[in-house]
This record gives C-alpha cells, sequence and structure tokens, in this order.
C-alpha cells in the first residue's frame, strides 16, 4: 500500500510530504528543525543528519524523542566528531550509521560506548574487512557492555534465533517495498544501493526468483543456508561479488543463534527456564 512507504526525503520538502511517513534529512541540523514543525512530528520516523560539523545545541530543544541518525561518511576523519553529539541523547535516541570502510569498527566501539546505537552500512564487504567484521561481531555477541543494537548483526542474530524470513533488504531499510528515496531534486527513486535501478518490478522478479531459487545471476545463492534471510542482498551492486566474508561473518551470527538455542533448550528440559 502506497500509506505504508516511508520516504526519505531532504528537509526542504517536509511540507510537500505532509500526512506521510517521513525520514527526515539533511546536512545541516537547522535547516531540520525550521522545517519540521510541531504539526509534522508525528509523521517523522527519524531524521538523518549527513554532517557531523553542523551546529547541533538547535536540536537539544527541539522534538523531544525524536530519534536522530549521525552519518559517518569518513570513519578516520569523523571518529572524534561522535562526543560533540553524546549530550543529544537527554533528547533525542541516536544511532550511528557506518560505512563498511577502514576504521569502521573504531566508530562502532565509540558509539557503543557513549550509548549511541550503530548501523553499519554497505553491502559488499572487501577482502580486507574480514578480520575487522569478526572483531566487531564477537564485539556485538559477547561483550557484556554492549546494551544499544548494532545492526546489521542485532536483528540478523535475532531472526537465526527465532528462524525468521526477515531479510537484510528490511534490516536494513532498502526493501523498496517499504521505503522510497527522493533526491534533492524531487524524483522518486529506490532506497539505499539499489538507488538508480528504477525498475521496481524487475527487482521484484529477481527477488522472487531469489527466493524460488531460479536466479540464474546469483549462481551462488543456489543452496545458500543464509538465502532466507539475505535474500541477494550482497549480490548488489555487482553481482559477480564473491561472498567469502560476508559468509564467515553469517556463520559466526548464525552459531551463536544456535548455540543460545541449544541452551535455552536445556534450560526449558531441565525446568531451570520455567517462568521465564
Amino acid at each position: 500500500m502506497k500509506d505504508s512507504i516511508i520516504y526519505n526525503i531532504p528537509a526542504r520538502l517536509v511540507p510537500v510530504f505532509r500526512g506521510r511517513k517521513m525520514i527526515v534529512r539533511s546536512h545541516d541540523p537547522s535547516e531540520i528543525v525550521r522545517n519540521v514543525t510541531d504539526g509534522e512530528r508525528g509523521d517523522i520516523s527519524f531524521v538523518r543528519v549527513l554532517s557531523l560539523t553542523g551546529e547541533i545545541d538547535v536540536m537539544m530543544g527541539w522534538g523531544y524523542g525524536i530519534p536522530v541518525e549521525l552519518v559517518v561518511s569518513h570513519p578516520c576523519r569523523d571518529l572524534p566528531l561522535l562526543y560533540r553529539y553524546a549530550p543529544l541523547l537527554e533528547v533525542h535516541p541516536i544511532r550511528v550509521s557506518v560505512p563498511l570502510e577502514p576504521g569502521f569498527g573504531k566508530v562502532v566501539k565509540l558509539a557503543v560506548s557513549l550509548g549511541f546505537a550503530v548501523k553499519v552500512e554497505g553491502g559488499q564487504p572487501e577482502e580486507s574487512l574480514a578480520a575487522e567484521l569478526q572483531r566487531i561481531a564477537r564485539f556485538y555477541l559477547h561483550q557484556s557492555t554492549v546494551s544499544e543494537p548494532i545492526e546489521f548483526f542485532h536483528s540478523l542474530f535475532l531472526a537465526f534465533y527465532h528462524q525468521d524470513p526477515l531479510s537484510l533488504w528490511m534490516i536494513q531499510e532498502e526493501d523498496p517495498s517499504l521505503i522510497r528515496f527522493i533526491t534533492d531534486q524531487g524524483e522518486e527513486t529506490l532506497p539505499g544501493r539499489l538507488a538508480g535501478e528504477g525498475d521496481i518490478q524487475g527487482l521484484a522478479a529477481f527477488l522472487q526468483a531469489l527466493r524460488d531459487g531460479t536466479a540464474v545471476e546469483a549462481a551462488e545463492c543456489a543452496g545458500c543456508v543464509f538465502l532466507r534471510q539475505c535474500l541477494g542482498y550482497f549480490k548488489w551492486p555487482r553481482k559477480e561479488y564473491r561472498c567469502d566474508v560476508v559468509k564467515e561473518l553469517l556463520h559466526t551470527l548464525y552459531s551463536a543463534a544456535e548455540e543460545l538455542r541449544a541452551d535455552m533448550a536445556s534450560l526449558d528440559a531441565s525446568g531451570e527456564g520455567e517462568g521465564r
């Protein structure tokens, strides 16, 4: 349904999309504050601050409870700028979005230590990131001080644990049936890495072919135990991408979920899990 779609829009277009669910973005926090009035606050899913160097005091007395996503563009350069946003936690839930690039792990750990949630962006990590991905996966799974979700690890782990077919397209907010991206010029496109594809019907057919096991473009997906949750997510934008690094990461999350489910089943069988 059209009404269920969330629109990722530039801040200046908020009046145009009033009455629909919105993700509002801007490089300048003050532009968000100017354009999101009391009348639109109920329509906002969250706001995206695209640059970490802007003036943030304007958000301290505005929009209590509206989630704020801080977009890290360059992990090494932007890392120290995260400290500036710690006071905003008194007013807004905060999530940090960080690209899968060298140094992303330092951003994840600092963000978590500041009390921020995290979303790791990008779907085709290079082989050089394999060790860093594994370190962050173990950090998420075993570090007792982690109190906020690290996506996509968190939702994928829960999907494995509950045997839920929740896909990475949904977890990463790139499912075109749920989210659309409005360009700065006001044009509607597909979200995330799908931007510019244009052919929604063709994409839907490709995803269905993956489900059915008939997608000839993604032979590596055939028989993959992670297909139900991945659904070809790591085959975009380059379908020839080899998923060795990704499969190692998914196996780590899957094994941890299976281990937890076995532990819970053992507790239930012994009666210790009763009343939980």
